[in-house]
């Protein structure tokens, strides 16, 4: 090994063409890599979609859902699914075992999807199957408003929309508020009745009349001409003219004699608008390989050709554009990023050497962009969770620099030439080092095994922080110390032992060895008091709130609301009048814009906020503002903020799980799990949960159907049939289509505008075999109802979920699932069970997995440090800091109130890989001199104030490297901002465990040590 040091060192030409190439090539990269929201991701998860346009919850249940249920459980590897059975659609989601292969899987699940045969025969499409990933995902919402009129819109954002799909990089294109263009033929029964006629007749005259077909090849000795028979519609004056029927005394029954042919649009069932301007909304996800930055820019730059185009007749607001996001989050880690370094080489001068400071300075920028290089070798991309691992690996990366520069100038400092001194400085601190990087891999391999899908989706940090801890290593041996012995070889000996930088910390190492030598004589006091103040500390956390996304930075909020059932959806939009005024109110350095797809009865909409820099308040007193002012709301039955922080949709915080077959039992469970929600202990009287409700509390009103089969048997009919004559009747059937130029044009035969109407259902007539026709309060009888809008199965089984929001954000979902479950356990009905899902289901999947691969880690860590020092007690007093380091950064969370995050508790596995690094190169220093025949006590005492300087240069550097990233100097960040706290505070907080209470521990469990 010594020979290799020394072989790089003399070259220190070489040492710095390799610096420069990693540099320029990590920026060459970095300049074409792709930009990603996160990494490219495939979960195991399924998704399977069956629309079903005009069928209700009931219908979709039962003739789509169950059937596909009922086939899927013949599939191996499926963890759990559910399904969601709502009006005009069945969604079953699937979670597979991620120990199988998954491409599999998918093949056999779309097996088991084609194996369903008896699905309805008029439903538009099969069932959809899609694996969920994170390689296409929506990265651009704007609205087009403007235009004389609807249709003249329409017209426009069709073009549009095919222009857009046209751009390299868009994966899909789908449209709110977007009608299709339909010919409708509205029949009026009475003209049908008296012309002897039927609907069927009426729709099979339009679908004969609507025809393409190849008629063969006509052959002549000269040529040879392709038959064809083309009758397709082009016009509703060509439906009008079509001829249905000839009577018997010649007469012609054209289809303008018994119906109205109107060139419309499909019925509306949404109204789309942007800053309350009524348009038509885009949604544009990006392919798979695409970047997000060139796929947003050259939409927005089609956006603006187009807008200068037509002279601005058509505007298009922005709601959402995570290209610019993407930016904002990389502007935050360059210029935070290039502050600390500042503020890193700015220390390292006040207390090192220039020369010795700038190449240990350099090693940062050298690491960061050598992962950068080698990230498309290994098929990553430069994410958002990319980036938070290369930040959290700062602190390692200064750590083993001023470690091994600390060592060579020492060397240099005894008389060594710079040769020698960066080869035997190196060689030194060699193995504690690589036990540091061995054990740092250590902390972080367990969490390529987390489960779930987050585990999946921040498996990137542990092989971006193994990439980075293997330049770190290449750097700290190959060429920091040919670039330090080139700079240390022009300085003469007397300058060296003349350094002002070096005899400043002279008075500072001299206070600490007076206390320090007072801590030792008080050694068992000072490890007691620590401990007490540990378990103080301690009890003082563990109240804090886990909140894996928190939301103080977010940009986004979700809104969901909900009106009287039934409503109609021009009432729906005035009934949101009060909602659209509240927002307006929002002072303008807050609202950006806000978009809103009003349907009956629930509306969906998001919410566009300014960055958290640049306005006063966070987005949570944002909410509870609006919450308050919408409280009262006579027109809104229910409204829903929801803060989106950047992680997986959570759902709701409180999820109960409610699964029986049986009716009685469930209702009657659930009305157990709202009463024991809505009596949950309150603080200052204040209900603790609020909107306390289940997925079947809304509800749709409905004309049930109930035939009388007696009378159904004497006509010869089915129910089969009164469902077919009604659907064709109230909500049209499409019996054909036809293109108009390049749009596809439905034909649909429907019932005369007034006889739709619930007054005229009983009338409606029903025609048998032989022609008669029997008015349907002769078949069934038909009874207002109000039904399910959605109903819910979970691995095929009947639940309730019921949902409860916090009212008190200082209550945890964890604990309230937790309390609840314990609570009903002996309550329940026979044969119904409860689960949790939500936020608690998911939080308790991942701190399960942290539960198992930290231990793990830990004692990974434990046996290299016993192979280290060869010794099962030493390793210990290292990993002592761990305690320490670990409540340190949970109270500087709890200082700056704000919760245990995820990214929170990844920057404590940072942080925890330098604190033990620096307890290890004391202790390993301690035995050295103790081998070379010191006593304990000044061994100790020598390793320790010999460390100091290094020690206080890794804690200083890392801790104002992260200051500007963890206070949002330069912007906040959701994920890089509490990480940054963690690390930086945790070493900080930290720093005297390792400089007072390792040295004290080191004394009372002292033994000993063997040579390695």
């Amino acid at each position: 090994m010594t020979n290799l040091l020394r072989f790089f060192a003399e070259r220190h030409f070489l040492a710095r063409i390799i610096t420069v190439m990693v540099l320029a090539v990590g920026l060459g990269i970095m300049s074409q890599i792709r930009l990603q929201e996160l990494p490219d991701v495939a979960f195991p998860e399924v998704q399977i979609d069956t629309q079903y346009p005009g069928a209700s919850a009931q219908d979709i249940e039962l003739n789509i859902t169950n059937k596909l249920e009922k086939e899927l459980r013949s599939v191996q590897g499926i963890r759990k699914f559910e399904s969601t059975s709502s009006n005009g659609i069945s969604s079953i989601r699937l979670e597979l075992d991620e120990s199988i292969d998954l491409n599999k899987a998918v093949r056999e699940i779309q097996q088991a999807v084609d194996r369903v045969s008896d699905l309805p025969k008029d439903i538009p499409n099969p069932p959809i199957v899609l694996q969920e990933s994170t390689a296409s995902f929506e990265v651009l919402r704007f609205g087009v408003t403007g235009g004389d009129s609807y249709s003249e819109l329409r017209e426009y954002v069709r073009g549009l929309e095919k222009r857009i799909r046209n751009i390299a990089g868009v994966g899909s294109v789908t449209l709110s508020g977007f009608r299709e263009r339909e010919f409708w033929i509205e029949v009026d029964p009475n003209k049908v009745r008296r012309y002897q006629l039927t609907v069927d007749d009426v729709m099979s005259a339009v679908n004969n009349r609507n025809l393409s077909l190849s008629g063969g090849i006509v052959e002549s000795w000269t040529n040879e001409q392709r038959l064809v028979a083309l009758t397709q519609v082009h016009s509703v004056s060509e439906l009008e003219q079509l001829v249905v029927k000839v009577l018997s005394g010649g007469g012609i029954v054209r289809l303008s004699d018994i119906a109205t042919v109107l060139d419309t649009f499909e019925k509306g069932t949404e109204i789309a608008t942007i800053n309350s301007q009524f348009g038509i909304l885009f949604n544009v996800t990006k392919s798979a390989s695409a970047d997000i930055k060139g796929t947003v820019d050259a939409v927005r730059q089609l956006l603006d050709a187009e807008a200068a185009q037509l002279n601005h007749q058509y505007a298009y607001p922005l709601s959402l554009n995570v290209a610019d996001d993407m930016s904002e989050k990389f502007s935050i880690v360059a210029v935070n990023g290039g502050v600390g370094l500042i503020l890193v080489l700015l220390v390292l001068s006040l207390l090192l050497k220039r020369q010795v400071a700038f190449w240990v300075a350099v090693s940062i920028p050298v690491c960061v962009f050598g992962v950068i290089a080698v990230l498309p070798v290994v098929g990553q991309d430069l994410d958002s969770i990319t980036l938070a691992a290369l930040l959290l690996v700062i602190g390692i990366i200064v750590d083993d620099s001023v470690i091994v520069a600390e060592s060579i100038y020492q060397e240099r400092e005894a008389g060594h030439s710079a040769i020698d001194a960066a080869v035997q400085g190196t060689a030194k601190v060699m193995k504690p080092i690589m036990a540091n990087l061995l054990t740092t891999a250590l902390v972080f391999i367990p969490m390529f095994f987390l489960p779930g899908t987050l585990g999946m989706a921040i498996a990137v940090i542990p092989a971006t922080v193994l990439l980075a801890l293997s330049f770190s290593f290449a750097e700290c041996t190959v060429t920091l110390p040919a670039h330090l012995a080139s700079s240390l070889q022009k300085e003469n000996q007397q300058a060296l032992q003349q350094d002002v930088k070096a005899h400043f910390f002279d008075r500072p190492k001299a206070y600490y060895q007076a206390l320090l030598q007072l801590c030792l004589q008080w050694k068992k006091t000072v490890v007691m008091v620590s401990l007490l103040l540990l378990t103080f500390s301690m009890a003082a956390v563990s109240t804090m709130r886990i909140d894996f996304f928190p939301t103080q930075a977010a940009k986004y909020v979700e809104v969901y609301t909900e009106v009287k059932p039934g409503l109609p959806i021009e009432a729906v939009k005035m009934a949101h009048a009060e909602f659209e005024a509240v927002l307006k109110a929002l002072p303008q350095e807050e609202l950006v814009s806000y978009e809103m797809t009003y349907a009956s009865p629930v509306s969906t909409g998001r919410i566009n906020f300014s960055a958290f820099e640049d306005r006063h308040r966070s987005l949570d007193s944002i909410v509870e503002q609006l919450n308050r002012d919408l409280s009262d709301s006579e027109s809104l039955s229910l409204v829903k903020l929801t803060i989106d922080a950047g992680g997986p949709p959570p759902g709701e915080p409180v999820e109960i799980r409610v699964i029986s077959n049986n009716h009685d039992a469930r209702e009657q469970a659930a009305a157990q799990v709202m009463t024991w929600l809505a009596e949950y202990p309150s603080r200052d009287g204040k209900a603790s949960l609020i909107n306390i409700t289940t997925n079947e509390t809304l509800k749709d009103p409905q004309l049930q159907i109930k035939p009388q089969y007696e009378w159904l048997a004497r006509y010869g009919l089915t129910v089969n049939d009164l469902a077919t004559t009604l659907r064709v009747a109230f909500d049209g059937d499409q019996v054909s289509s036809t293109w108009l130029g390049d749009e596809e044009v439905d034909l649909r035969v429907i019932m005369a505008e007034k006889y739709r109407t619930a007054d005229m259902l009983a009338n409606t007539k029903i025609y048998t075999a032989t022609g008669d026709q029997v008015p349907l309060s002769r078949l069934a009888k038909v009874e207002s109802v109000m039904a399910p809008r959605k109903i819910l199965h979970f691995n095929g089984d009947r639940q309730l979920l019921v949902t409860a929001q916090l009212a008190d954000e200082n209550l945890s979902p964890d604990d309230i699932a937790a309390e609840l479950l314990s609570a009903m356990v002996d309550q329940l009905p026979a044969g119904v069970t409860i689960n949790t899902g939500g936020e608690a289901e998911q939080t308790n999947e991942t701190l399960g997995g942290l539960m198992v691969a930290f231990p793990a880690a830990m004692l990974g860590v434990y046996f290299v440090l016993a192979i280290l020092f060869h010794s099962l007690v030493q390793p210990l007093l290292v990993m002592a800091v761990i305690p320490f380091a670990f409540v340190s950064a949970l109270m500087a969370l709890k200082l700056h109130f704000q919760p245990i995050s995820l990214f929170a508790m990844i920057g404590i596995l940072g942080m925890i890989g330098v604190v033990v690094n620096n307890a290890l190169v004391l202790i390993n220093r301690a035995n050295e001199c103790v081998l070379q025949g010191m006593r304990p006590e000044l061994a100790v005492l020598d390793a320790a104030v010999s460390r100091l300087r290094p020690i206080l240069l890794t804690t200083l550097t890392t801790v104002v490297g992260l200051l500007p990233l963890a206070y949002g100097i330069g912007g906040t960040d959701v994920y890089m901002g509490p990480m940054s706290l963690t690390l930086g505070y945790g070493l900080l907080l930290s720093l005297p465990v390792v400089l007072i209470v390792i040295p004290c521990l080191y004394l009372v469990f002292h033994r000993q040590p063997r040579l390695a």
